[in-house]
């Protein structure tokens, strides 16, 4: 039963992602079908069907190297948080007990997109709003211990502070998601959180393929600039997961 649902699952985010590419070259049409989408299916999952196994993959390669304490996880870009409590069901099934759960996102949907991040269309500004509200009861109703969580509500670009590295206890970055769509987001967001990581952080980039398999638009653009930035950054490419992202290990030389 559970693979026939897998594969009904499959089939009903390929034809999700057909009709998106159809509806992508009347940007109006694509909006209004989106907002509609959302509106009407409120389910409490994931978008990216492959992030919560990739979140897995991660915590079980860091706690298999790991006798010790292995740092904080960091999420940015929650949508409705249905991957954030997944870190922590998983974190709980590994026996991880000393971690918290940084998550950071406008709840408001997307910022508006300019720039490079116009592209195709594919994103617009409120695209996956969900108010924090609705998030922290999300997370409470399915379990999560809320003394371990701290949600930093607001656009990177006003959030994202100096004063924030003091107002809460951060520590060194285990498994950093960047689930934040554009490129000027995602820049934020590593700027933001380059003093907590360290050798073996696992970056998981859910949006790395949004925009194909170019190196010029969106995160692969961000992800480079960013190691190229800092001499003593390297990556290393561990693995792909669906449906567009894409998993890495940084190295502090």
């Amino acid at each position: 039963m559970a693979e026939l649902l897998n594969e009904l699952s499959d089939v009903v985010l390929t034809i999700k992602s057909k009709i998106e590419d159809f509806l992508r070259d009347y940007p109006a049409l694509f909006k209004a079908a989106s907002k509609v989408y959302h509106t009407f299916n409120g389910s409490f999952r994931t978008l990216s069907k492959g992030t919560p196994e990739a979140i897995h993959k991660a915590f079980s390669i860091i706690k298999n190297e790991n006798q010790g304490d292995i740092g904080d996880y960091y999420e940015f870009g929650l949508f409705r948080g249905y991957a954030f409590l997944k870190a922590y069901e998983y974190t709980q099934q590994l026996n991880i007990n000393d971690i918290h759960f940084y998550g950071f996102d406008s709840f408001k949907g997307l910022p508006e997109t300019q720039g490079i991040d116009v592209a195709d269309g594919r994103f617009f500004e409120g695209q996956f709003a969900c108010s924090k509200q609705d998030v922290e009861k999300n997370l409470s109703e399915h379990g999560m211990d809320m003394s371990k969580v701290v949600l930093v509500e607001g656009y990177y670009e006003d959030s994202l502070t100096k004063e924030l590295h003091s107002q809460h206890s951060f520590r060194p970055a285990s498994v950093v998601l960047l689930d934040c769509d554009l490129y000027s987001s995602t820049v934020e967001a590593l700027a933001w959180v380059d003093q907590y990581l360290q050798d073996g952080t696992i970056l998981l980039l859910d949006d790395y393929f949004s925009f194909g398999d170019g190196d010029d638009l969106g995160q692969p653009k961000a992800l480079q600039e960013f190691i190229d930035s800092n001499d003593r950054y390297s990556i290393e490419h561990l693995w792909r997961f669906s449906h567009n992202g894409n998993a890495f290990r940084l190295r502090v030389a």
